[in-house]
């Protein structure tokens, strides 16, 4: 989790580099938009074109192998891509790999059911055209991903310091604890 004292120099990089695009946005936009949405664009962005590269690579040299075929693995390939670096620069989680990952595979599976599948055709029947679909269709899923990541995938179980990344490598400030009015007596 953040500010364990475990994260290396690429995952402290990336949590700057995010922290001064947030700065960079108006200061509505700071306000609502987490550090971590930002990490998650960048990332599900490079993602998505990884996916599309595998895509043209095999339209090109393999023609013969189904459409069906080449979408599930270049889907499959963009999603570990994706979870990897969400998890290690962005979420910056070390917590138990082979629960995060059962998470996350049902929340890519349901992703692929519900909008990419369920509500791309929705929109088909709809008559909305095959790419404008597409794209409506991947805003709101990659909204889907985001929320599922961060409240279930990766949950916190204290605040994040969104506003400064250094702050969060700082060890927490000691806590003096007061005496009870029964331990004077």
């Amino acid at each position: 989790m953040r500010g364990d004292g475990t994260d290396g120099a690429a995952a402290r990089w990336f949590a700057r580099f995010t922290t001064r695009i947030r700065e960079a946005l108006p200061a509505k936009l700071q306000r609502v938009l987490p550090i971590t949405f930002i990490g998650y664009a960048f990332i599900n962005g490079s993602a998505f074109l990884l996916d599309m590269g595998f895509l043209a690579i095999v339209g090109q040299y393999m023609p013969h192998v189904p459409y069906g075929v080449t979408f599930s693995i270049g889907y499959g390939l963009a999603s570990v891509y994706a979870f990897f670096l969400n998890r290690w620069l962005n979420f910056r989680e070390h917590g138990d790999l082979g629960k995060q990952s059962s998470k996350y595979t049902f929340v890519i599976v349901s992703n692929y059911v519900i909008w990419i599948l369920g509500f791309g055709t929705f929109l088909g029947v709809l008559g909305v055209p095959l790419m404008v679909a597409r794209v409506i269709a991947a805003c709101i899923e990659g909204l889907y991903i985001y929320i599922m990541l961060r409240l279930w995938v990766f949950p916190r179980r204290r605040p994040e310091v969104d506003a400064d990344p250094a702050v969060a490598d700082l060890p927490a400030p000691a806590v003096q604890v007061q005496p009870s009015p029964t331990e004077h007596a």
